[in-house]
């Protein structure tokens, strides 16, 4: 009995007082860390939708249709859906909703995320201040949403941008956390990030 060691109290105190302080340090960096966990989450997903329905165009000889929000131009419900638009006539019928293949909800499976820029941030192409629909394709219309579709040769007709940001950020103007995805005339999907030092997208 004499031979067998154990732990002081003293060597218990202080064990648990190093481990109070590490959870001190680590939990509030962890909880500010969260939102843009969160948004790169959200970034990766829409990415990987849209590299999808690129390619599920192509290996069908058809359009698909990405559409963003609603009717209208209208973004608050940060939502986007994927069409398989077999006829090619979505530009002229609009919604068919038997064509639905995929409908997500960022904010659902994100929460506080979705369509916003912050005040005063620039366009990808780092040129002028953004200014009006955080998703910039233009084939939108008063009965549709804002979309554009990937052809069957993986070119999307419109090219665009698409930004998203936590919801906080948005109000606040904050803009180190914003992030961007765009489409170029190939159909190369491009992420952003906005750098606050140069105030440039890399």
């Amino acid at each position: 009995m004499q031979n067998q060691k154990g732990f002081s109290v003293v060597e218990l105190v202080v064990v648990v007082a190093i481990m109070g302080i590490t959870a001190g340090t680590v939990i509030p960096v962890y909880y500010n860390m969260k939102p843009q966990i969160r948004l790169n989450g959200a970034v990766r997903q829409l990415m990987g939708d849209l590299m999808w329905a690129r390619m599920k165009a192509i290996s069908e000889n058809n359009n698909y249709v990405i559409a963003f929000g609603e009717a209208g131009k209208i973004l608050t419900n940060n939502t986007y859906y994927i069409y398989d638009d077999n006829d090619n006539n979505f530009s002229s019928v609009g919604i068919e909703a038997e064509e639905l293949a995929k409908k997500i909800v960022i904010s659902d499976d994100y929460k506080d995320m979705g369509y916003g820029y912050a005040s005063g941030i620039k366009k990808t192409d780092n040129t002028t201040t953004l200014t009006g629909d955080a998703v910039t394709f233009s084939s939108g219309g008063a009965s549709k949403p804002i979309w554009f579709n990937f052809k069957p040769d993986g070119s999307p007709n419109i090219t665009g941008t698409i930004y998203l940001l936590p919801d906080e950020d948005e109000a606040s103007g904050r803009k180190d956390r914003s992030r961007a995805l765009s489409v170029n005339q190939t159909g190369r999907i491009k992420s952003w990030r906005y750098d606050m030092g140069t105030n440039l997208w890399e």
